[in-house]
């Protein structure tokens, strides 16, 4: 996973959906935003402007 110092949440969301398109069927978004290092809403905000 790339370096969550240098990349973007918007970036390592890209990433992760673009490698892991699954994980999102299958994870609870919870942890899901947990991994990207970003919270809940935040990752709710991401999915809608996608």
């Amino acid at each position: 996973m790339f370096s969550q110092l240098h990349t973007t949440a918007k970036q390592r969301y890209d990433k992760l959906i673009s490698e892991e398109p699954e994980l999102f069927k299958n994870v609870s978004l919870q942890y899901i935003a947990s991994m990207l290092g970003i919270t809940p809403e935040s990752l709710s905000r991401l999915r809608k402007m996608n």
